[in-house]
């Protein structure tokens, strides 16, 4: 049998850790597509119409796939902290339920009358 030992302060740091890259990833997705492209439209004109409608699909594009991420970084963040929290828990209740076994077993001598 393998023994686990697990720091539940490191999955939360862990978890924290994914939050804040997800508050960034976000904030760096925040891009105005339609600002850029009203910018863009007088550079390349009529003649640039094609380039420019491809760009704002590639754009489009790029921010859903940035968001995804940032979502998935927030998600990792929420499941280390679910994960600290269950670990905790079944440590303290497994604590707790050994602990009444030893208290069992310290009953049992006290019932010896001096025999144990």
């Amino acid at each position: 049998m393998s023994e686990v030992f697990v720091v539940t302060d490191g999955i939360r740091n862990y978890g924290a850790t994914a939050a804040q890259a997800a508050e960034h990833i976000s904030s760096a997705a925040a891009l105005d597509l339609g600002a850029n492209l009203a910018a863009l439209a007088p550079v390349f004109g009529p003649i640039g119409a094609d380039f420019l409608a491809s760009f704002a699909a590639a754009q489009a594009n790029h921010a859903a796939s940035v968001a995804e991420l940032a979502a998935h970084y927030a998600q990792t963040a929420i499941a280390a902290d679910a994960t600290a929290r269950s670990y905790d828990s079944v440590d303290g209740a497994n604590g707790a339920a050994l602990g009444a076994v030893g208290d069992g077993f310290g009953a049992v001598g006290d019932g010896l009358g001096g025999l144990a």
